[in-house]
């Protein structure tokens, strides 16, 4: 399957990928836990993993920040965060979910990972579009690490 996007709207971004070796659980902390998100994501990581608790993802070759808190946080089922640039402050805030189905014996799990919410006007819609590009990249990066 790799990562698969949902027409669901100009509104929002869905994007779906299987992860074929990994359970919802581990699938989930490889959202949370700075070890393993900087294997498929960023290059350094720094989180409290709560609901309210925070995240900074960062990038320092292109000196790139990724900040957020966590507003949904229930292990093996949903992440939901919000999502700012510190190089694209005049951008809104953003909300990604992501859900986590595990299925299949063995240990599978489909993620779900909603990016919302976009406006009509051109510039909504490229960063949309920017979006979309970076998780298909890094969440075809997760599947592939999920197969090894």
């Amino acid at each position: 399957m790799g990562v698969e996007e949902l027409d669901l709207g100009a509104d929002r971004l869905v994007l779906q990928a299987e992860l074929a070796n990994m359970s919802a659980e581990q699938a989930f902390a490889h959202f949370v836990e700075p070890e393993l998100l900087t294997r498929w994501w960023p290059t350094e990581a720094d989180v409290e993993p709560r609901a309210g608790g925070w995240y900074h993802l960062a990038w320092p070759a292109q000196d790139w920040h990724l900040r957020g808190r966590y507003t949904i946080f229930e292990p093996a089922r949903s992440l939901a965060f919000t999502w700012q640039w510190d190089h694209e402050p005049e951008q809104p805030l953003r909300h990604v979910a992501v859900d986590f189905a595990g299925y299949a014996e063995g240990g599978a799990c489909l993620l779900t990972v909603t990016h919302a919410v976009y406006g009509d006007a051109s510039g909504e819609q490229d960063e949309r579009e920017s979006h979309r590009q970076g998780w298909s990249h890094f969440l075809g990066r997760l599947s592939a690490l999920s197969s090894s």
